[in-house]
């Protein structure tokens, strides 16, 4: 028994690009095809909660994806994570909040107790943001 196998050799146009580059925490939303033209475009998106930095589209320029394309994290603060800092929103009464990157959130010292050394109100930079503490309880 004999395996004979058809290998076929696609040759790409001049300028053309092969498959567009993966982004982390991203996908493509539009433009997804077998082989890419010079010029072509893709559109990539980042998950709910997440900030698309740079993009959103790479475009096929001389047989490379041209484009900068980031999906930064959002930060996550709830009840429990605050309550281990004797702290509180400041302006909210959600046991939980999803901010976007660069976002700013202000916070609060539970009552009968005092601020530390950290600002109370914090920046989210993806997907991180450090938390004040308050002491005195």
């Amino acid at each position: 028994t004999w395996i004979i196998e058809d290998i076929i050799v696609i040759e790409k146009s001049p300028g053309a690009c092969g498959k567009p580059p993966t982004i982390d925490d991203g996908i493509i939303l539009a433009g997804i095809k077998e082989q890419y033209a010079e010029n072509d475009q893709v559109t990539y998106g980042c998950p709910l909660y997440y900030t698309i930095e740079g993009g959103p589209y790479k475009t096929c320029i001389n047989g490379e994806w041209i484009g900068e394309i980031r999906c930064n994290k959002p930060c996550i603060v709830d009840r429990d994570a605050m309550n281990r800092q004797n702290i509180e929103f400041k302006y909210s009464r959600h046991d939980r909040i999803y901010s976007g990157h660069n976002d700013m959130i202000e916070f609060r010292c539970k009552r009968g107790t005092k601020v530390g050394p950290v600002s109370m109100r914090q920046r989210c930079v993806d997907g991180v943001i450090d938390l004040p503490t308050c002491s005195g309880r």
